[in-house]
């Protein structure tokens, strides 16, 4: 796996990981400072700027959605989802995360969920890298 990374900047993979977690942990964190947070505890939920930003931070969710599928594939979140089940399994296993404290699982769940984009948004560059293949999207309306 380093081999393929061989020629990228690790900086490239840290800021896209980077950009998952802040879109993630911006739209919700059990801290209570998030725009969900804003969006349902404002006193105009209504208010042109609270649209704005819920529609802004809700396309950003959906557009890292759509990156990582493309770039993993079924095959590829199912890998992943079940690497991360295994994580879950131990965490909860060893006592690192406890059941009976909701914040600790929702901080693991939300850090799964920004590494799983993070991965999605840098697996081109890694399937580049280590198969020489370029990832292109083929158009099914396009005649040839």
């Amino acid at each position: 796996m380093f081999a393929a990374l061989k020629g990228s900047s690790p900086g490239v993979l840290i800021t896209r990981m980077a950009i998952a977690a802040l879109i993630v942990f911006a739209t919700y964190n059990p801290s209570g400072t998030s725009i969900g947070h804003w969006v349902v505890q404002n006193e105009n939920p209504f208010d042109a700027w609270v649209v704005l930003v819920a529609i802004v931070t809700l396309l950003a969710n959906v557009a890292l959605l759509i990156a990582a599928w493309k770039a993993l594939g079924k095959l590829g979140a199912i890998i992943i989802a079940v690497f991360f089940g295994a994580l879950v399994y131990l965490s909860l296993q060893e006592g690192w995360v406890k059941t009976d404290n909701r914040e600790s699982l929702e901080w693991l769940a939300l850090i799964l969920v920004s590494v799983f984009l993070g991965i999605g948004l840098s697996g081109a560059i890694i399937w580049r890298r280590a198969t020489g293949q370029v990832v292109t999207d083929e158009a099914p309306d396009i005649d040839r």
